[in-house]
């Protein structure tokens, strides 16, 4: 049987590893696959169309693809994130979908030979679903069940050093199961098999300490990912980051949510404490705001406002990310040449309070401000640095 996999990503950034699992599984069966990236095969090329859906905000896209797909293969199936969440959208259409994980695509690894080129990284899971429940998060039906997933070092190539992981929440494994993937990642490390790794869904702030912080020291993280989703995590999400410098590494990403159920100064108080905590610890602790959007129902437009803001303030934000943020990530490293630390810098772009930093996302023409305000900065750097070079010529 021939198989097309679709990924139906529209803006694809990592490789599908759903499907370099399920293409893997097939093959063993004897079936011939090949990847198609968010486009599908001429009419009768394949025997079976399988596509895989992303957030349910892309759900227009993928359903479309999975309509279109109809009309070019016997048989088509759907599978992923919002044909899960949001199955009965694809069955009105008579599309068959399969909800959750594939048991016997999990017992695989990855095949990247679907790929067009070698990997540049691998994408495995040490362990699936999370001890958490909150809601904001579908993984609780997604992955219902956290367990460690056993051999995961099986899914690494050879021909890469580098290794994403997918986990939800490593950090919440028995502390034996922990350390044999910490001993499992130095035995690699060692070997040369492995000299980069990233836990990209974000490690728990709330486990980041004692003997579990400890096991993390060596490793090669290209950076720590936490997040500080809510103020339920204040406290826990500081001394996650001590625990971090502590332990030798200087790079963090945080994962900031807002939108959802948080108010406007509570997310001001969150994006401060990474610029505060970078400068205590002489750290980089950048902030990734996420803006919430409902995945358990169809938001196309991506109109979803939170209970605390409004319109203009959620459109406001976004023109910050759009202006003073570099890949939508909010790093503060100050300005030395002007005297400018990184709490100066943090609040001359947000404000030097909560209330100004909601007089801000109220602002009737914040991106004129926002370009006014560059300049002003790109001005005070050249008067300093003209000054700098004035004093070394006398």
């Amino acid at each position: 049987m021939r198989i097309a996999l679709i990924d139906t990503n529209p803006k694809p950034k990592v490789y599908p590893v759903a499907l370099l699992k399920l293409g893997a599984w097939r093959r063993k069966k004897g079936d011939e696959c090949v990847l198609f990236a968010n486009t599908l095969p001429k009419p009768g090329e394949f025997d079976t169309i399988w596509l895989t859906t992303t957030f349910t905000y892309d759900l227009k896209h993928s359903l479309g693809m999975a309509i279109a797909a109809k009309k070019r293969a016997e048989r088509v199936r759907v599978g992923g994130i919002a044909a899960t969440l949001l199955p009965e959208v694809f069955r009105k259409h008579k599309i068959d979908v399969h909800e959750g994980l594939v048991p016997e695509a999990e017992e695989c690894a990855p095949d990247y030979r679907l790929l067009p080129e070698p990997p540049e990284y691998a994408i495995t899971h040490t362990s699936r679903g999370c001890v958490r429940k909150c809601d904001f998060c579908m993984v609780k039906k997604l992955e219902p069940r956290f367990e460690s997933r056993g051999k995961w070092e099986n899914d690494l190539p050879k021909d890469t050093t580098r290794v994403l992981f997918y986990d939800n929440n490593w950090l919440a494994k028995p502390i034996r199961a922990l350390k044999a993937d910490t001993d499992k990642l130095r035995a690699l490390k060692k070997a040369g098999r492995v000299d980069w790794i990233d836990f990209n869904q974000g490690l728990d702030a709330r486990l980041m300490k004692g003997q579990r912080a400890e096991l993390l020291r060596d490793l090669p993280f290209a950076f720590l990912r936490f997040a500080f989703d809510g103020m339920h995590e204040d406290g826990h999400f500081q001394e996650a980051i001590k625990n971090t410098r502590a332990i030798g590494y200087r790079n963090v990403r945080t994962y900031v949510l807002y939108n959802f159920r948080d108010t406007p100064s509570d997310f001001y108080y969150r994006l401060r404490e990474c610029a505060r905590l970078s400068e205590e610890f002489d750290m980089s602790v950048t902030a990734f705001p996420m803006r919430y959007q409902p995945i358990a129902e169809a938001d196309l437009g991506r109109n979803y406002v939170g209970k605390h803001w409004t319109e203009r303030m959620k459109k406001n934000f976004m023109m910050y990310t759009t202006t003073i943020s570099s890949g939508a990530m909010f790093s503060f490293g100050g300005s030395p040449s002007i005297g400018m630390s990184r709490i100066d810098e943090f609040e001359f772009w947000l404000g030097k309070d909560e209330h100004e930093f909601l007089r801000l996302l109220n602002y009737p023409k914040l991106s004129a401000l926002l370009k006014r305000k560059k300049v002003d900065l790109r001005m005070r750097r050249a008067h300093a640095n003209e000054a700098k070079r004035k004093g070394k010529t006398k």
